[in-house]
């Protein structure tokens, strides 16, 4: 499928210059999956299922694929499951001598027995989390926490040990939250400030400075002034983009009703310190956020 629509509208912002001649740039291209029956039927999608794309999420990819075709690209990446990796093989058609490399760390939450649901208590989970308890996690599922332990320091890797410099990643949403949050704030705080729909782009560049006499601070990321669909104030949290959660208002759930979910809750989470180390060489620019100029309004 020839997408012109999808070429004609993927204009990229140059890339960040660097900051000294130590520094090194790479561009990375964070892509959230194809639509798979799952996410169509609007339920709860974890690492425990494992489908391939339904027809739309295979012209989505196909519209990502056309919209990366004259990007140049080094390397693409994917997680281990299958939608992420067929939609990584489709992008890959428009690259075909460049690897293509499972890293099994990128792979989805679990939602533990919620996998698959379409009524839980999401809500329960989903005020635990606003309200800072990352240890919160659903019944046999992962926690926030126990997810950027895995898949943070295995994004750090790739950057340092990897030697491409342009890099498109296809991973999943509540992944996606949680990395964003993490490598662009050093917490989990704006974890749910993210939206991820079926095969956006978020575009970052990441700055390696090889000579630690010019480190110096964080750049101050302030995502409401990108120039992108992307907006914090205008949307209500949700567990998953794909996932309507039923209108009440979040307020604290009652530890007794939160145990009773089968939800795992740590009473002391308010002094709990995550365990993951942010190089200090490193610096991100968020340039888009959800970007999804790529797909026509039937695929949005």
């Amino acid at each position: 499928m020839s997408s012109t629509f999808a070429s004609d509208l993927c204009y990229f912002p140059p890339l960040v210059l660097p900051a000294t001649p130590t520094t090194q740039v790479k561009r990375i291209f964070l892509c959230r999956h194809g639509e798979t029956e799952p996410n169509a039927r609007g339920v709860l999608q974890g690492s425990g299922i494992d489908e391939y794309l339904n027809a739309m999420g295979v012209e989505q990819a196909q519209h990502l694929r056309d919209c990366l075709a004259s990007v140049k690209v080094d390397l693409i990446i994917s997680s281990a499951l299958k939608r992420a990796r067929q939609t990584a093989e489709i992008v890959k058609e428009k690259h075909p001598d460049i690897q293509l490399l499972e890293v099994s760390e990128l792979a989805e939450i679990s939602w533990g027995k919620w996998d698959g649901q379409i009524e839980a208590d999401l809500r329960i989970l989903l005020n635990r989390w606003i309200n800072g308890d990352f240890h919160a996690m659903a019944p046999r599922g992962e926690s926030p926490f126990q997810v950027e332990a895995r898949a943070v320091p295995a994004f750090y890797n790739l950057m340092l040990n990897r030697p491409e410099t342009n890099i498109v990643f296809v991973v999943h949403g509540r992944l996606l939250r949680i990395m964003l949050s993490s490598i662009l704030f050093q917490n989990l705080n704006h974890m749910n400030d993210f939206t991820h729909h079926n095969t956006c782009i978020n575009l970052i560049d990441v700055s390696i400075e090889s000579d630690l006499n010019h480190i110096g601070d964080k750049i101050n990321i302030d995502l409401t002034k990108l120039k992108t669909p992307f907006n914090t104030k205008s949307r209500k949290p949700v567990l998953d983009d794909n996932v309507v959660i039923a209108d009440t208002p979040a307020i604290e759930s009652p530890p007794e009703l939160f145990e009773q979910s089968g939800c795992i809750l740590d009473s002391s989470f308010e002094s709990a310190v995550p365990t993951v180390v942010h190089p200090a060489c490193f610096t991100l620019t968020p340039l888009l956020l959800d970007d999804r100029r790529h797909l026509t309004p039937r695929f949005q």
